[in-house]
Order: structure tokens, then C-alpha cells, then sequence
């Protein structure tokens, strides 16, 4: 789906990583999407409602009211895929580093949009918030991701979201 530039809709998307390996079970990983959110916040006037960055997986409800959603997305996921293959293949205390870099050379391959390999799926799933009632339960998953996965007991002590007071991505007001 393109998403129009002139647009101000808001949209739900969801960003994955191929064969959903867990690559976000790393703090530098994390840091590094933290960082390019924000940089897409600054330099390409991304607004972020909600997000939470799961193992290997980021929800997001955002919207660009200069750009295409679509294309800072492209960029974004473009520029952190490159910067994860190469923070992935150089480390060497990564001891998934060779499994994981031949899946994502192995993904690569049966893309002709990539050259040498791939880390996100091409798809973003985006779902257009049509008004608060749908936003409120979009936001909710969001925040519940972590719970229902069992990594803490209540959204707000999960740093990688913006249910955290102390998350290191501060969102927009909706």
C-alpha cells in the first residue's frame, strides 16, 4: 500500500525481521532503531504515537505528514539493515553471528529488491487508524506485546516502549 504524501492519516505497522530471528535480544540492536526513530523524528518529520521493539519484531503507530509513511519507512529500514549486518558480522562476542548472517545472505537471495542479503521483511502491514476507539486497542497491544510474551509482568516496565516512563523514545502527543 502507498501511503499518500499529502496524507495525515495515522497507521499501525508492524516491522519484522526475516525468518523472525531474534536479533532485538541484544541492547546495541535496540539502540540502534531507537536512535533512527528518532533521527526519522528530526530529519523526516516521522510522528510516533506508540511503539514497542520486541525480539524481533516493532510496532508502531505513526504517521508523516511530509513524506510518505512508505518512504521514510523504506529509509529507515533500509539504513538499520545495513548498520545490523554490519554490527552483526563484525562482533565477534555475537555468537549468532554466522547463523544469523547466512540467513539473512540466504533471504537476500530470493529477493531481487536486495543485492546481498536481507534483515526486514518487505512488508509493513500498515492499518489506518480510523479513530480513537481502533487507535486505543492498537495502543494497547502494543504496550501488552511484552506482557503476553512474558518478558515482564506490566507494560510500564518494559524500556523499549512507550508505555515506560523512562523508555529512551519519547512519542508525540496524539
Amino acid at each position: 500500500m502507498k501511503l499518500t504524501a499529502n496524507s495525515n492519516d495515522t497507521y499501525f505497522v508492524t516491522l519484522t525481521i526475516v525468518y523472525w530471528i531474534d536479533i532485538f535480544t541484544r541492547l546495541q540492536y535496540k539502540d540502534l532503531i531507537i536512535d533512527n526513530l528518532e533521527y526519522c523524528r528530526k530529519e523526516k518529520v516521522l510522528e510516533i504515537y506508540s511503539y514497542v521493539i520486541m525480539s524481533n519484531h516493532l510496532h508502531m503507530i505513526a504517521r508523516s505528514t511530509e513524506k510518505p509513511l512508505s518512504d521514510v519507512l523504506r529509509d529507515f529500514k533500509t539504513y538499520t539493515s545495513k548498520e545490523l549486518y554490519k554490527m552483526i558480522k563484525s562482533n565477534p562476542q555475537e555468537c549468532r553471528r554466522n547463523w544469523m548472517v547466512k540467513l539473512f545472505e540466504n533471504a537476500g537471495k530470493f529477493n531481487g529488491l536486495n543485492k546481498n542479503f536481507q534483515v526486514w521483511q518487505n512488508k509493513n502491514q500498515p492499518i489506518i487508524m480510523t479513530n480513537n476507539k481502533q487507535f486505543l486497542i492498537k495502543q494497547n497491544y502494543i504496550h501488552q506485546n511484552p506482557v503476553l510474551a512474558g518478558i515482564v509482568a506490566n507494560d510500564f516496565d518494559y524500556l523499549y516502549s512507550s508505555a515506560c516512563e523512562d523508555s529512551p523514545l519519547k512519542v508525540d502527543e496524539y
